[in-house]
Parts: C-alpha cells; sequence; structure tokens
C-alpha cells in the first residue's frame, strides 16, 4: 500500500512539474483551413495569424518567443483578441515601453487588429496607445471594412459587448463574409442567427487542463459555456493564450498561436 502511494504521488510531483515548467513554455502553432462560400475570391490564401491573453508577468523570454512564432507565419492579418495586461501586477513605465517596443517588432503584409480584454480595463488608456503605437486598428465596439485586392471587402467587428451588433453588421458597402473578435466566447450567445460566419476569441486559456474527450475542465466567467479550441457549428476559434491569471500551469493544453488560411 505504501509502494502504490509513493507510486501516486511521484507522478502528481511529476505532472505537476511538467505543467509548471514545461508545457506553460511550449507554445504550440495551430493551424486551420476556413472555407465559406461567402469569403470573395480575392480572399484565398490569405493568411491571418490569432494571438491572445499574453497576461504580461514581466517574462520577457516567453513574449519574444510569441513574436518570433508570428513573425515566422509571414501573416497577412494578425489579430490580437486581448489581455494584454495582468490586472493583479503593478506595472511601471519601463514594462510599457518594453511591451511597445514588442508589439512593434510583429510584421505583418496587410493589417493589425485588436480588441480590449477585460484585464485590459484597469490599464485602458496605456492599452490604447500601445496598440496605436505599434500599428494595431482597435476595435471597440466597431468595425472595419478590409480590402484585399478588389472591390468586395469582408467586414471585421471588433466586440466589446453586444448591445449594437446590428449597426455593426450592416455596411454601407455591399459585403458577405463577417468575422467577429471578441474577447469572452460566451458573448456570441447573443449573436445566433445573425449570419456571422466566423468567430475569433481568447479568455478561457483553453480550461487550464484538457482532459481528452471531455476538453477544457476549468470554466471562467465569460468562458463557461465555450473554452475549447473549436466549435464548429458555431464557426468560433477561441485561442488558448499565451500567459496565466492565477497560477501559471497548464496540462495537456499549450498555449498557443492560431493560424488560419482561407481556401
Amino acid at each position: 500500500m505504501k509502494k502504490i502511494l509513493m507510486v501516486i504521488i511521484l507522478l502528481l510531483v511529476v505532472v505537476f512539474l511538467y505543467g509548471h515548467f514545461i508545457e506553460v513554455n511550449n507554445i504550440k502553432v495551430l493551424e486551420y483551413n476556413l472555407s465559406s462560400e461567402n469569403i470573395p475570391d480575392s480572399f484565398k490564401e490569405l493568411k491571418i495569424v490569432h494571438f491572445s491573453d499574453i497576461l504580461y508577468d514581466k517574462n520577457e523570454k516567453l513574449l519574444e518567443k510569441v513574436i518570433n512564432l508570428i513573425n515566422k507565419q509571414n501573416p497577412d492579418v494578425v489579430i490580437f483578441s486581448g489581455d494584454l495586461f495582468k490586472s493583479n501586477i503593478n506595472y511601471d513605465e519601463d514594462d510599457y515601453k518594453y511591451l511597445l517596443e514588442s508589439l512593434k517588432k510583429i510584421n505583418v503584409n496587410l493589417a493589425k487588429y485588436a480588441v480590449i480584454g477585460d484585464n485590459d480595463l484597469k490599464y485602458i488608456e496605456k492599452y490604447k496607445d500601445i496598440l496605436y503605437e505599434s500599428s494595431f486598428t482597435l476595435l471597440d465596439n466597431e468595425n472595419k471594412l478590409f480590402f484585399y485586392k478588389d472591390e468586395i471587402p469582408i467586414n471585421i467587428i471588433g466586440l466589446s459587448d453586444t448591445s449594437n451588433i446590428n449597426e455593426l453588421l450592416n455596411t454601407e458597402i455591399e459585403t458577405n463574409y463577417q468575422l467577429v473578435i471578441t474577447h469572452k466566447p460566451d458573448n456570441i450567445t447573443a449573436l445566433d442567427n445573425l449570419g456571422i460566419d466566423l468567430f475569433l476569441s481568447g479568455h478561457s486559456l483553453g480550461g487550464i487542463i484538457n482532459i481528452p474527450g471531455v476538453g477544457g475542465i476549468i470554466k471562467k466567467d465569460g468562458a463557461s459555456t465555450y473554452l475549447n479550441k473549436y466549435y464548429e457549428d458555431k464557426q468560433l476559434y477561441i485561442n488558448n493564450g499565451i500567459g496565466y491569471e492565477k497560477f501559471n500551469f497548464r496540462l495537456l493544453n499549450n498555449p498557443s498561436i492560431n493560424v488560419y488560411r482561407f481556401v
């Protein structure tokens, strides 16, 4: 009995050490092909890189790894779905400067877009300044028509809440493809039957611990209904994020950046 107990304790220690020191730093690149009859022909082969939830804890090495991985993909569009900051950390001007210089290093062929995460609200003015100076377009309940090669655009919508979604969907120029970016994935529950083609989100951190066949098991406010990587019936892709909020641990749930290609 003692031997069995020792084996169990040893396994738990190994799992803890792996989740705390190895998996949290092992960033995966997850690739998806997106097809829809609503995608304009001119957008075929467009590449989007999506990252989320940096939750910067002054780990410069990890952020540099993220930036290098993004640039390695040679993206046409980069999307950040919020939470650059952690709400329980006190940042100084050196931190803000470092984050700005880091985001400036993201190379993109066409455009960068971002939305506001719940943790960013505490530092909202700094967040806006950093995004602006690093060439991100912040979509705070706003939309942008994105043109590529010809006169037919797609509509990119950044939602902080869902109060004026109908206004953002009705554009002056005709567009068939609607892409919604929102930090909290559960926001999409209010958007059924609106003809939205693609949702990109973050916040859930993939449920922290992933059990095969079950999915993520630790639910957060705003990610209690939707927390896993992909929901086909909703065309919802949730980025696992990079950082952590309370404790630096992941199990079978690597931090990631997502790469989408229109086909």
